[in-house]
């Protein structure tokens, strides 16, 4: 099991995915100066051969800000989607745009399209049977909700049904097993997180409240069991919080748990070399090793900055277990 860092260039780099797609991995994250809105980011992809040396390979506009990218394979093609706030002054952080692009060959990607979407974060999106599944959310106060839309182009997505409405839900994490589909929803409020399950078509959820304040979701899995990653906040005796008075009073850091299918709880399984603004991971599977991307700032006083405080790396971790 190891830990490395693969992107430093002394900028804010975040918000992750990984995925192997002709015979190389990709991993995708956004590129700015901090994590706010005023970062300006762009979409950067970046690829190895052997998840060692990795090399540029596109990059997607700025608009006022970017963030979020999510990588995934579909009818042969590797697509990235991500979404930016709008143009419009008018409408400038009260909306969003989302964006999806497609490569053939992992080298040369289309001008990125913008798709309808009804002014939702499009978070990730998942392959079940030829047909991509959207989780996606609203952040505006008085719609706020986690919603599965799906596609069988990859440019028009219509509604399924409602994962969880209001309860300051958002960003949201899909993972299929058979014909049932498991939702991680992120819930805001200093609130934990619901995993939310339904069978197909997807159109009634049961939701179970987790036991720990979890951000940034994402679930997978790797032999048979079922994990999920994101930030948590540790106390000063180094136990991982489930409910948070005050950010500033506790220690971030990206965690990794494995869902108890049979009492519907979260167990702690391991927290990642990581610190500060951190957390959002991807992750993918191949020839039994297990790779999980992730950004941190945990080596910022070792590293040089471009944007003082605000500088953050991409990190992979790899290996053949867990635990």
């Amino acid at each position: 099991m190891e830990t490395k860092c693969i992107w430093w260039d002394g900028y804010h780099n975040a918000f992750t995915d990984i995925i192997r797609f002709r015979d190389n991995f990709f991993v995708t994250f956004r590129h700015a100066t901090m994590h706010a809105i005023g970062g300006r980011g762009k979409i950067y992809v970046i690829k190895s051969q052997n998840a060692n040396d990795w090399k540029l390979v596109t990059t997607f506009p700025g608009f006022p800000d970017s963030r979020d990218p999510k990588l995934f394979v579909f009818n042969n093609k590797l697509w990235v989607v991500f979404f930016a706030v709008s143009d419009d002054p008018e409408f400038f952080r009260h909306w969003v745009h989302v964006y999806i692009s497609y490569s053939e060959d992992g080298v040369n990607f289309s001008r990125p399209v913008k798709i309808e979407n009804y002014n939702l974060r499009f978070w990730r999106i998942r392959n079940y049977k030829n047909v991509i599944y959207a989780a996606t959310c609203r952040l505006m106060p008085d719609e706020m909700g986690t919603f599965l839309f799906r596609s069988e182009n990859g440019i028009k997505f219509d509604y399924v049904s409602t994962i969880v409405k209001e309860d300051h839900a958002n960003e949201a994490d899909l993972l299929f097993e058979d014909d049932t589909c498991y939702a991680f929803v992120r819930r805001e409020d200093c609130k934990t997180p619901v995993i939310a399950i339904s069978k197909y078509p997807f159109e009634k959820w049961q939701r179970y409240t987790m036991n720990f304040v979890v951000r940034g979701p994402h679930i997978f899995k790797f032999k048979d069991k079922i994990y999920c990653t994101g930030r948590v906040f540790l106390t000063p005796d180094g136990k991982i919080y489930s409910y948070i008075k005050n950010e500033t009073e506790y220690e971030p850091k990206t965690a990794i748990f494995e869902l108890d299918r049979e009492n519907m709880i979260f167990k702690p399984i391991k927290i990642l070399p990581s610190g500060g603004d951190t957390s959002y991971c991807g992750s993918m599977v191949y020839k039994g090793k297990i790779y999980i991307s992730y950004y941190s700032q945990h080596e910022l006083g070792k590293r040089k900055s471009k944007v003082k405080e605000h500088a953050a790396g991409i990190y992979l971790y790899c290996g053949n277990s867990i635990e």
